[in-house]
């Protein structure tokens, strides 16, 4: 045992560091564990090896032994989650432990290993009805492994439980970090990183996330859809209607070939009722998505069209009526919780109709004009003034001495507003700007790629071959290269 745990000890990210060890001996000293502990014995005593190894610095030992210990569990058990791994027991702590402080390079050799542990933690936290312990974990694993913008199964994994345990807030961390590629196909990975080795501090996410690597499940069209309609769900949640209609522009204008998925009808779906709850009036959809697959949308979703029409005309009696009937379609559809947001949506912009039509008015004024079930001025104080402290409306509320109970609602100049969106915008810029600029670097990276290409290096061969009809010696050769508009056609597609 002795020996077995000074094999398992050898490779330690603290000596890499301490040592200054080269990438490509580290590599090689990770390889060489790696193939020495797949050839270990399942009647090893695991759970010593366990007690004596640190998940931070023996990192694949430690995930490697863990999952032996708990495969061994499953065979003598017959069951897929052990009582052993679910919360609140040993195993469950030890494997909690690890995906908190685990190596993120010396992970990067053992990807299957590490979502093979990910999935059996939200399968046990699953088991016990307590998604939400997952939840916590696996965010923090993938923002300790840094995928670099790649989306993985683990992901969406992440996000289905996130919804389930109604943990909306805990997925924003991730949500937010920019997701824009999928795990490489092997040897499509960018030539400028092949021949780093896997521990470079330099080597990012779509180089040691591939389809190989085991960091995910194989996707598919159907899972890149989910994902943002799950994110789209969760914006949802949050009321942050307009990342929510973002990410479900994205599933709603996703290419088809025959005809639309079902997740892009629900998407479709919920886009009509986030416009009308962020917006007030059902927000185009992009101009990407076809004729005929618009017409489709619009087709299935026939009963969401006459609630939004309702909706716009405000039509409050006919907006009631249209929920009422449509109860068993929105329950089936599960958008039952959306759909009942509608009324307060439908007295808010009211509201701020009002507001951009008087500078002030007394409550008993305001509820004689909505027409709607708050119409009384004690309800529509009450109402008015959850709006304007959650900062949905710019107004204040006066109590006027000498006239009973009468309160004015005084709006505020749009002035205060405008900079208000002002700075809301610059924010935004500021951010859009961050996320073209990875794009930015990576389609310089392509296009670095292109010109050192077969294609490109024969085109220019071709070139060069062309008769001079100018008289200008290799004036015509400068000018045939110049002038091609090959990579400006392809990026200019990509702008």
């Amino acid at each position: 045992m002795a020996e077995i745990l000074l094999h398992l000890t050898s490779v330690s990210s603290q000596l890499h560091t301490l040592n200054n060890t080269s990438d490509e001996r580290y590599d090689s000293e990770i390889r060489d564990l790696v193939a020495y502990i797949k050839q270990f014995n399942k009647n090893l005593d695991s759970q010593d090896l366990l007690d004596n190894l640190s998940p931070s610095q023996h990192t694949l030992s430690y995930l490697f032994i863990l999952n032996l210990h708990i495969e061994t569990l499953q065979n003598k058990t017959k069951n897929i989650v052990p009582d052993e791994i679910k919360p609140g027991n040993d195993l469950w702590a030890k494997a909690v432990y690890f995906l908190r402080s685990f190596d993120p390079i010396q992970v990067r050799y053992a990807g299957h290993e590490w979502r093979q542990l990910i999935e059996l933690i939200g399968q046990a936290a699953e088991a016990v009805s307590k998604p939400f312990l997952a939840v916590q974990v696996i965010r923090e694993a993938l923002l300790r492994l840094d995928s670099s913008g790649v989306l993985t199964s683990v992901h969406i994994t992440f996000l289905r439980l996130s919804l389930l345990s109604r943990s909306y807030s805990h997925a924003l961390p991730i949500l937010e970090k920019q997701i824009f590629r999928f795990p490489t196909s092997s040897g499509q990975a960018y030539s400028k990183h092949i021949d780093r080795p896997l521990c470079s501090e330099f080597t990012l996410g779509d180089t040691f996330i591939s389809d190989a690597s085991g960091f995910s499940a194989k996707l598919t069209y159907r899972d890149h859809t989910r994902y943002f309609l799950y994110g789209a769900m969760i914006y949802m949640a949050l009321k942050n209607w307009n990342k929510a209609l973002h990410w479900l522009s994205i599933v709603i204008s996703s290419p088809v070939n025959d005809s639309v998925s079902k997740i892009m009808v629900e998407a479709y779906k919920k886009w009509v009722l986030a416009s009308l709850l962020g917006h007030g009036k059902l927000v185009a959809p992009p101009k990407i998505i076809s004729s005929h697959v618009l017409k489709v949308y619009q087709t299935l979703s026939k009963p969401y069209a006459s609630l939004a029409d309702a909706f716009e005309r405000r039509d409050f009696q006919r907006l009631r009526a249209e929920i009422d009937v449509g109860q068993s379609v929105w329950r089936a559809d599960n958008n039952e919780g959306l759909v009942s947001q509608l009324f307060r949506a439908y007295n808010t912009f009211l509201v701020l109709k009002l507001g951009r039509t008087f500078s002030a008015l007394t409550t008993t004024d305001v509820a004689q004009r909505m027409f709607t079930p708050l119409a009384s001025s004690a309800n529509v104080e009450e109402f008015v003034a959850s709006l304007v402290m959650s900062e949905s409306l710019g107004a204040t509320l006066l109590h006027l001495h000498g006239h009973g109970s009468a309160t004015m609602l005084r709006f505020s100049a749009p002035t205060k507003f405008v900079f208000n969106r002002e700075n809301f915008m610059r924010k935004r810029l500021i951010e859009e700007g961050r996320a073209l600029g990875f794009i930015t670097n990576d389609v310089d990276q392509c296009n670095s790629e292109l010109k050192l290409g077969n294609e490109n290096l024969q085109l220019l061969s071709r070139n060069q071959r062309w008769p001079d009809t100018s008289g200008n010696g290799g004036g015509d050769i400068v000018q045939a290269d110049g002038g091609l508009d090959i990579d400006e056609d392809i990026m200019g597609d990509a702008t």
